[in-house]
């Protein structure tokens, strides 16, 4: 078993190495740009698809549920 845990620690330990030299380029680690939602019809499918209201009726609705 000892033989396995090295190599454990060995790979978790080349993990981090790789990690942080990616993070000193910044391109792994920069945020992407924020996605958008899709078309009205793409967000409306998955809305019904979990159970919450389409989305002509939750945009027509005068407040928020309380």
């Amino acid at each position: 078993m000892g033989r396995k845990a090295d190599r454990g620690a060995k790979l978790r330990a080349a993990a981090v190495v790789a990690v942080l030299l990616e993070s000193f380029e910044g391109e792994a680690l920069s945020p992407s740009a924020p996605r958008d939602g899709g078309d009205a019809w793409s967000r409306d499918h998955r809305r019904v698809l979990i159970g919450r209201r389409n989305l002509f009726r939750a945009r027509t609705r005068r407040s928020t549920p309380r």
